[in-house]
C-alpha cells in the first residue's frame, strides 16, 4: 500500500460544513415559491437564451420541523 502524503492526510480529516436547512437530513426541507422572475433588461434574448427556465418562480429551501413524506 502507498503512503499518504501530508496533503492526503489533511484532506481526510475534512469535514464539509453543511448549511443548516440540511443539518437535519433532507425529509426536514420545506419549498417555499415565491413570485415569478424577470430580467431587468434585454427581457426577449435573455428568454430566447433560457426558454425552459425564464420566468419561473423564485424557490427558498427552508428549514421544517416536521418530515416531509414526498
Amino acid at each position: 500500500m502507498r503512503e499518504l502524503s501530508p496533503l492526503q492526510i489533511e484532506r481526510l480529516k475534512y469535514q464539509p460544513k453543511l448549511p443548516k436547512v440540511l443539518q437535519n437530513g433532507v425529509n426536514y426541507v420545506s419549498l417555499t415559491q415565491g413570485e415569478a422572475t424577470e430580467a431587468v433588461a434585454n427581457k426577449d434574448e435573455v428568454k430566447a437564451l433560457f426558454p425552459n427556465c425564464y420566468g419561473m418562480p423564485v424557490v427558498k429551501f427552508e428549514a421544517s420541523s416536521t418530515e416531509s413524506t414526498g
